[in-house]
């Protein structure tokens, strides 16, 4: 089912928007919109889980662990939310978490 909605948007979406074939608008509209909520809802996990808004900080992670700021069962209850909204195996999102940096 679907609905027809109105909306405004600002000038430059709109030129964003035109630029789409006419019959592409509702899908691309629909697959941003998804994709913001799911971010959203991953953000609010790890917000719920004791993580702050950081850059990419293994170290930092592994600190903040170590200091009891995120106890390990916020952690595991966070990782298992990311797998969760991102389809995809604890283990694996264990492993991106997990990597050493680059630095």
């Amino acid at each position: 089912m679907s609905r027809r909605v109105t909306i405004s948007v600002p000038d430059d979406v709109a030129e964003q928007l035109d630029a789409l074939p006419a019959r592409q608008v509702s899908a691309y509209v629909t697959e941003t919109l998804r994709r913001r909520r799911k971010s959203d809802d991953m953000r609010a996990a790890l917000r719920a889980a004791g993580h702050g808004e950081y850059p990419y900080d293994p170290e930092g992670a592994v600190r903040r662990l170590a200091s009891r700021q995120v106890t390990p069962e916020m952690r595991e209850a966070a990782i298992a939310r990311v797998a969760e909204l991102l389809e995809r195996p604890v283990d694996d999102v264990h492993a991106g978490f997990d990597r050493p940096s680059a630095a």
